[in-house]
C-alpha cells in the first residue's frame, strides 16, 4: 500500500494547486450525484398534498367563525343567508417556490411602489374588460352589499386592495355564490399579459407546496435536515435505552474528536487552516464514498446512517493527519537552509519537506489504515443486516480517506508550508534595516527575528489557559533528559471502539442498525414516512393579514343587517389565491440572452480553457513565490552567496563633519560649511541561484555601510536654521509630526540652538532609536575627540521602550557584557546553571570547578533565616524630651500597631516585620523592616514609610522629617547594622566536600584549606577591621550574577557581606563548609529585571516575575542561588591559593596578549608574562631559594599543592 501511495504523494506535493483543483472537481461531481439521489429519495417525500383546500367562514355576532363545507352548502340555500366567494389575486416580484430565483430580475425593483400605476392598469383591465365564455364581465358577477335601503345597482362591487409586503400586493375580488368558476377559468386561459406602456409584463403562476426535488440553492438542505431530525426524534422516543445510550456515546466521542482536532491544530501553530484542511479531506472522502456506494449497490438507510455517523467520524478520525502535520511542521529544515547534501546552503522545497515527512511517518499511518479497513471489511462480511452496510460504507470511506490523505491533504500541507515560510520571511524583513540588519546586511546577533514578541494581554492569557499555548508542540525541547517516544493511544482506542461496536451488533446486544428495528420503529411511528398514505391537505388560512382585513371590511358593510331583529347570515367561501408574477421585460431579455451565450458550445469550452489556464498560472506563481521566500531566508539568514558578496564590499571608515553655524550679519544668516557627502556602496551582481529577492533589495541597499565621497563644494541637504524652526513651530501637530518632516541633521541643528532639549528627544520625536542616534551625535560633536557618534558602543536592535522612564536617562546606547554559565550546581536538590556577566577571566571557570567539587559531596543546602528590606528615616524634634517620647511611642505596642496599619495600607505585598529605633540627640532614627514580595522593595518600602510618618505626625505635630533615608537603613554603604540585623534576604548555605574530591579536583588538602581560611578570611579580615568581609571574593560572584539578572550593581556593597567558614569532619577526612550572607538585596520584579536579556536569564532560572501562589518565593530562590554560587567561588579560589595556582591561572586565562587591546596613547611600559617569570626566577636566585619551573599549560592538575613548610 505504501508503494502505491508514495508515488501519488510525490506527484501531489510537487503539483499542489493542480491536485487540489482536481479533487475539488471530483468532489463537486460527487456532491451533485449525492444531491440528486437525496432529492429523489422516498424518505424525504412530503407527507401532505401540495394544494390548498377552500376555507368557509360565517359572520356571527360581529366575528368570523370557521365552518365546514357541508354546513356551508346547506345554509347557503336558505333565503336569509348572504353567501359569497372571495378570490385573491397576488401580484409579486418574487418567483414561485418551484422556480429558481433570478437575483438580477428580483433586484431590478426594490418593491412594488414604483409599479403601482402598472398594477392599477392591469387590475382595471381584469375587472372591466375580461369576460367569461358566456359574455359576462366582473361587474355582473361581483358581490354587492345591498341593504333594505338601497337597490342592488346602487352599491359598487366589493373589492379590496392590500399590500402584505413591499414586494407583493393583493387584490381581493368578490363573487356571488357559483359565479366565480367561470371568471377564474377565463383568467387562467390567459397565461400571460403582453407588456403595457410601462414595459412591464405579467404572468400567471401556479403556486403549490414545493417538493424537495423542486428546491434550489440551500433550501433543500434545510428541508432535508428538518425531515431527518423529526423522523429521528420520533424513532428515538420508541428506541431501547441501550441503543440510545450507545448512540449518545458515539455523538459525545464525535464532538470530543472535533475538540481534540482544534486543540491539536492550535498546538501545531494553526487556529483554523490546519483543522479546516483535515475536516475538508474527511468530508470529501465521505462524499465520494456516498457516491461510489450507489454504483456498488450498497443500500443505505438515512436512519441507520444518522445513528452510525458519530461512529463513522470516530472511525475515520483525525489522528493520522495530525501526525503527518506534526512531522512536517517540526521538520529541521522547514525554515532553515540545509548544511550538506543535495540542497546544501539552500532551503528545501516544500514538496520535499512533506514527502520526507510522509516517508518517515507513512509506515505507521498506513499500518493503522490497513488494520482499521481490515476490521471493517470483516464487519461488512457479517450477516447482520444494517451493520454490514455500515461497515461497507465505513471501509470504503476509510480507503478513500487514505488516498486523499496521500494526495489532497499532502498538497494542502505543501501550500501551508509555503505560506508559513512567506510569513516568516515577511516577519524577518518587516522592520526597517536600521533596526534589524547589521552593517553587512546580515541579521544582527541581538535580533530574534524568528520569534515574535510575547503577547501578555489578558485575552491572550485566557486563550492560552483555556485552549493551550499556540505552537506549543513546535517549540524546541531544552530538557537534558533523553526523550522517550510514547506510543499514541488514540489509534489503539479507536481500533478498540470499532471492534466493540461490531461485537455489540453481531451478538445483538444492540440493534440500532438492523432493518427489523427500523421497520418496528416505522410501524409505530405516526409519520408514515415510507407509506403511500397522505394526511389531509391544509385549508386556506383565514387568519392571514390579507384575508383578515378583507373580512373586516366585509363585516363593516353588514353591520346594520346584523343588528336587526331578524339577522342575516353572511357566508363566505375563501378559495386558494391566484399568483401573478411581475416581470421586467428588459432585464429578463438580457438574462435570457446571457444564458444562451454561456450555453453556446464554443464559448462554454473557451471558458473552461480559460479556467484551466488560470489554475496552471496560479501553480506557476505559487512556485515563484516559494522560490522568492527561499531566497529571502538565505539572504536574510546569512546564506553562503550573501557572505561571499559581503566579503567583496570594502567599506572605509565613515565620518560626518558636523555643520557649524557662522554669524555673518545682524540678520544671523547661517552659512553651511563644505562637508563630505555619504554615498551608498554599490552591491556587486550575484550570479548564483541564491541571490537577493526583489522584496529585500531595497532593505539590503539601505543596510550597506556608507562610503565617503570627498567632493569639495557639495553641501549636505540641510535646511537653514530659520526653515527648521519654522517647520518645528508651525508644522503639523503633535510635534512628532513636525520633527518627522526634518532629517537627523536638521534635528541636531535645532538641538544645538536650544530649540529641542537633548534629554527630551524621546518625548518630542516619538522614535526611541532615532532619539538615541541624535543624542549620540550631539554629545560626540561636543567632546574634544568626537568619536562617540561612530564608536563601537552599540545602539541598534534594542528595546528602548523598557528603558524609558524606568532604567536610564539620556541614553546613548548599551554596553554588552560577556555572559557565561557556571555549573550546573545542585542547590537544595535541584541542578541550577549559574548565569554570570563578567569581564574577568577565570571567574566562571573557577566557579564551575567549585560547583563540580560541591556536587560530588551531594550539593548545597540553603536556609533562609530572614527576609526584610529596611528603610531608616531621620526625624527631628524640638526637644530631647519630645524625641524620647516619640521613641517610646514607636517602641510601644500601640504605636507599632498604628504604624504597621498605615504602612501596610500602601501595598498588598508590604508586611511590616519590626521597627528598630535609635536616638542621637534630638534626632530619632526609625528602621522599618518589611517583606516586599518578589520585588527588591526600595520603592515599596519608601512609599510605606512615608505613609507611616504621616500618621505619626498626627501624634507628634512638631516633628520634622529630615530625610526619608537617614543612612540608618543602610543602603549601598558598608554598615555594621546590615551585618548584624540583616537587610533583604539572609541566607546560610552548607556543603560537605569529601576529602578525596578535595585532593583530586581541588588539588589540595582539607587541613590546608581550613588553615588558610582561618588565617586569611577570619584573622586577616579582623586585622583589617573589616565589616562583613570575612570571605575571599564573595563580591566577585555576587556582582556577576547581579549583572546577569538585572539587579542593582551598587547594592553589592551590603549584599556581599559574607562569612566563609571551614572545618574538618569525619576524623579530619572531609571538609564542612558554610557561607553566611545576611544582607542579599535581590528581586525578580521591577528595576533591571524588566529588560529583555535580564528577564530571559531569570526565565532560564525559572524565577522570572512574581511567584503565582507564594509572593516572595522567586526572590528568595534567587538569593539562595547566589549564596550557593558564592560558596562555589569561595571554595575554588581558596583551593587555588592553597595550591599556589592563582597567579598561573590568571597568566593563562586572564592576561593573554592576543586579547589585550593596544593603548590609545603612550603609557609606561608594563611587564609581560615572560618578564614576570624571569623576575621571579632572578629573585629566587638572589635569595638562594630553590627554583621551580613553570609549566606552560592551562590545566592546573600538575601544579604542586599548598605546603606549610617554611621556605
Amino acid at each position: 500500500m505504501r508503494a502505491l501511495l508514495l508515488p501519488l504523494t510525490g506527484r501531489a506535493v510537487f503539483n499542489p494547486i493542480e491536485t487540489i483543483v482536481f479533487w475539488s472537481i471530483v468532489g463537486t461531481l460527487a456532491y451533485f450525484h449525492v444531491l440528486s439521489t437525496i432529492k429523489h429519495s422516498a424518505f424525504l417525500a412530503p407527507s401532505f398534498p401540495s394544494t390548498l383546500r377552500t376555507a368557509h367562514t360565517l359572520l356571527r355576532d360581529g366575528e368570523w367563525v370557521g365552518v365546514d363545507e357541508d354546513w356551508y352548502t346547506q345554509r347557503a340555500a336558505s333565503p336569509d343567508a348572504r353567501p359569497l366567494e372571495l378570490q385573491q389575486l397576488i401580484f409579486s416580484l418574487d418567483p414561485p417556490l418551484s422556480q429558481p430565483v433570478d437575483m438580477a430580475i428580483t433586484q431590478s425593483y426594490p418593491d412594488l411602489t414604483y409599479l403601482a400605476p402598472s398594477i392599477d392598469n392591469l387590475t382595471h383591465h381584469i375587472t372591466n374588460k375580461l369576460v367569461t365564455t358566456s359574455g359576462q364581465a366582473y361587474s355582473s358577477l361581483c358581490y354587492r352589499a345591498t341593504s333594505i335601503f338601497l337597490s342592488s345597482d346602487a352599491e359598487p362591487c366589493f373589492t379590496t386592495v392590500s399590500s402584505s409586503a413591499s414586494r407583493s400586493q393583493t387584490v381581493t375580488l368578490s363573487f356571488t355564490a357559483g359565479a366565480r368558476e367561470g371568471f377564474v377559468d377565463a383568467l387562467n386561459s390567459k397565461s400571460s399579459f403582453s407588456p403595457d406602456l410601462f414595459g412591464i409584463r405579467y404572468r400567471l403562476e401556479g403556486r403549490h407546496a414545493e417538493a424537495i426535488g423542486e428546491m434550489k440553492s440551500g433550501k433543500w438542505f434545510a428541508y432535508a435536515a428538518r425531515a431527518l431530525v423529526v423522523r429521528f426524534w420520533e424513532l428515538a422516543k420508541k428506541a431501547d435505552s441501550l441503543d440510545i445510550l450507545l448512540v449518545m456515546l458515539g455523538y459525545v466521542l464525535m464532538h470530543a474528536s472535533f475538540i481534540r482536532l482544534f486543540l491539536s491544530s492550535r498546538a501545531l501553530g494553526s487556529n483554523f487552516w490546519l483543522s479546516t484542511a483535515i475536516v475538508s479531506s474527511s468530508v470529501l472522502a465521505f462524499m465520494l464514498a456516498l457516491a461510489l456506494s450507489h454504483y456498488l449497490q450498497i443500500p443505505l438507510d438515512p436512519i441507520s446512517l444518522t445513528e452510525a455517523l458519530p461512529f463513522l467520524v470516530c472511525t475515520v478520525g483525525f489522528d493520522k493527519p495530525l501526525r503527518l502535520a506534526r512531522a512536517v511542521f517540526k521538520h529541521p529544515h522547514l525554515t532553515t537552509p540545509v548544511k550538506e547534501g543535495r540542497w546544501r546552503n539552500q532551503i528545501k522545497p516544500a514538496g520535499e519537506i512533506v514527502y520526507e515527512a510522509m516517508e518517515g511517518s507513512g509506515n505507521v499511518i498506513l499500518r493503522d489504515y490497513a488494520l482499521e479497513i481490515a476490521v471493517l471489511v470483516l464487519g461488512a462480511k457479517s450477516k447482520v443486516g444494517g451493520l454490514k452496510e455500515f461497515c461497507a460504507l465505513a471501509a470504503l470511506s476509510l480507503t478513500l480517506d487514505c488516498i486523499l490523505f496521500g494526495t489532497f491533504y499532502s498538497a494542502i500541507l505543501t501550500i501551508m508550508v509555503e505560506v508559513r515560510r512567506i510569513q516568516t520571511a515577511r516577519e524577518m524583513t518587516r522592520s526597517r534595516s536600521s533596526n534589524n540588519l547589521a552593517a553587512g546586511g546580515r541579521v544582527s546577533a541581538l535580533v530574534r527575528s524568528s520569534s515574535p514578541p510575547e503577547d501578555n494581554s489578558l485575552s491572550h492569557k485566557i486563550s492560552d489557559t483555556l485552549l493551550g499555548v499556540k505552537g506549543s508542540l513546535l517549540r524546541p525541547n531544552n530538557s537534558l533528559l533523553p526523550q522517550t517516544k510514547e506510543d499514541n493511544p488514540v489509534a489503539r482506542l479507536k481500533l478498540l471502539l470499532i471492534v466493540s461496536f461490531l461485537t455489540l451488533h453481531i451478538l445483538n446486544f444492540t440493534t440500532t442498525l438492523t432493518p427489523a428495528t427500523i421497520a418496528r420503529y416505522e410501524s409505530q411511528s405516526s409519520l408514515q414516512a415510507f407509506g403511500d398514505y397522505y394526511t389531509e391537505a391544509r385549508k386556506v388560512d383565514i387568519t392571514s393579514p390579507g384575508i383578515t382585513s378583507t373580512l373586516a371590511s366585509l363585516a363593516a358593510l353588514h353591520t346594520c343587517e346584523i343588528n336587526t331583529t331578524s339577522p342575516v347570515d353572511v357566508l363566505v367561501k375563501v378559495v386558494p389565491p391566484i399568483y401573478i408574477r411581475v416581470i421586467s421585460e428588459m432585464i429578463e431579455n438580457f438574462m435570457s440572452a446571457w444564458t444562451r451565450l454561456v450555453g453556446d458550445p464554443i464559448i462554454s469550452k473557451w471558458i473552461v480553457l480559460v479556467l484551466a489556464a488560470s489554475v496552471v498560472l496560479n501553480g506557476y506563481l505559487l512556485k515563484g513565490i516559494a522560490e522568492g521566500a527561499i531566497r529571502g531566508f538565505l539572504s536574510v539568514g546569512g546564506g553562503k552567496s550573501d557572505r561571499d558578496v559581503d566579503k567583496k564590499i570594502v567599506t572605509p571608515e565613515a565620518k560626518i563633519v558636523p555643520p557649524e553655524a557662522k554669524i555673518v550679519s545682524r540678520e544671523a544668516k547661517i552659512v553651511t560649511p563644505e562637508t563630505k557627502i555619504i554615498a551608498p556602496v554599490a552591491i556587486p551582481a550575484n550570479r548564483g541561484n541564491n541571490g537577493v529577492p526583489a522584496f529585500l533589495l531595497d532593505m539590503k541597499l539601505r543596510a550597506q555601510p556608507a562610503a565617503i565621497v570627498d567632493k569639495p563644494g557639495v553641501k549636505l541637504p540641510v535646511r537653514s536654521l530659520e526653515e527648521c524652526i519654522d517647520v518645528f513651530e508651525n508644522g503639523p501637530r503633535p510635534v512628532q509630526l513636525s520633527l518627522a518632516a526634518l532629517n537627523d541633521e536638521e534635528v541636531i541643528l535645532l538641538a544645538q540652538n536650544g530649540k529641542v532639549a537633548a534629554y527630551a528627544l524621546e518625548k518630542v520625536l516619538g522614535d526611541l532609536e532615532r532619539a538615541v542616534t541624535i543624542r549620540r551625535a550631539l554629545i560626540s560633536r561636543a567632546t574634544p575627540t568626537q568619536t562617540l557618534e561612530y564608536s563601537d558602543v552599540p545602539m541598534t536592535n534594542y528595546d528602548y521602550s523598557r528603558v524609558l522612564g524606568a532604567c536610564c536617562e539620556n541614553v546613548i546606547g548599551y554596553i554588552p557584557i560577556p555572559l557565561g554559565v557556571a555549573g550546573p550546581l545542585k542547590i537544595d536538590g535541584e541542578y541550577v546553571h549559574i548565569p554570570m556577566a563578567t569581564a574577568e577571566g577565570t571567574l566562571v571557570a573557577s566557579t564551575s570547578r567549585g560547583c563540580k567539587a560541591l556536587n560530588a559531596g551531594g550539593g548545597v543546602i540553603t536556609v533562609l533565616t530572614n527576609d526584610a528590606m529596611t528603610r531608616g528615616p531621620a526625624i527631628d524634634f524640638p526637644s530631647l524630651v519630645m524625641a524620647a517620647e516619640a521613641k517610646a511611642w514607636v517602641d510601644s505596642e500601640e504605636g507599632y500597631n498604628i504604624m504597621r496599619e498605615a504602612f501596610e495600607s500602601t501595598s498588598r505585598f508590604a508586611k511590616l516585620q519590626r521597627l528598630k529605633t535609635a536616638l542621637a540627640g534630638r534626632t530619632l532614627f526609625v528602621r522599618f523592616a518589611t517583606t516586599t514580595g518578589d520585588a527588591m522593595g526600595m520603592n515599596m518600602i519608601s512609599k510605606g514609610t512615608e505613609k507611616a510618618l504621616e500618621v505619626m505626625q498626627k501624634y507628634f505635630p512638631e516633628m520634622v522629617t529630615l530625610a526619608l533615608s537617614g543612612n540608618y537603613c543602610t543602603d549601598k554603604k558598608p554598615a555594621a547594622i546590615n551585618w548584624i540585623e540583616g537587610r533583604g534576604k539572609s541566607v546560610v548555605a552548607e556543603a560537605i566536600i569529601p576529602g578525596k574530591i578535595v585532593k583530586s579536583v581541588l588539588k589540595t588538602t582539607v587541613e590546608a584549606l581550613c588553615n588558610l581560611n582561618l588565617k586569611k578570611n577570619l584573622v586577616g579580615s579582623a586585622m583589617a577591621g573589616s565589616i562583613g568581609g570575612f570571605n575571599a571574593h564573595a563580591a566577585n560572584i555576587l556582582t556577576a550574577v547581579f549583572l546577569a539578572t538585572g539587579q542593582d550593581p551598587a547594592q553589592n556593597v551590603e549584599s556581599s557581606n559574607c562569612m566563609t567558614l571551614m572545618e574538618p569532619i569525619n576524623d579530619d577526612e572531609d571538609l564542612l563548609m558554610t557561607v553566611t550572607m545576611p544582607s542579599i538585596e535581590v528581586g525578580t520584579v521591577g528595576g533591571g529585571t524588566i529588560l529583555a536579556p535580564q528577564g530571559a536569564v531569570l526565565e532560564m532560572l525559572g524565577i522570572k516575575g512574581a511567584h503565582p501562589t507564594c509572593p516572595g518565593q522567586n526572590a528568595q530562590r534567587l538569593a539562595r542561588i547566589i549564596a550557593a554560587s558564592v560558596m562555589a567561588g569561595e571554595l575554588s579560589l581558596l583551593s587555588a591559593l592553597a595550591a599556589g595556582h592563582l597567579v598561573r591561572a590568571h597568566l593563562v586565562h586572564n592576561r593573554s596578549q592576543a586579547n589585550t587591546p593596544n593603548s590609545s596613547r603612550p603609557v609606561t611600559p608594563g611587564l609581560i608574562a615572560s618578564d614576570i617569570v624571569w623576575g621571579e626566577q632572578t629573585a629566587a636566585k638572589s635569595l638562594g631559594l630553590p627554583q621551580q619551573s613553570l609549566t606552560p599549560v592551562s590545566s592546573t592538575s600538575s601544579l604542586p599543592p599548598y605546603s606549610e613548610a617554611k621556605q
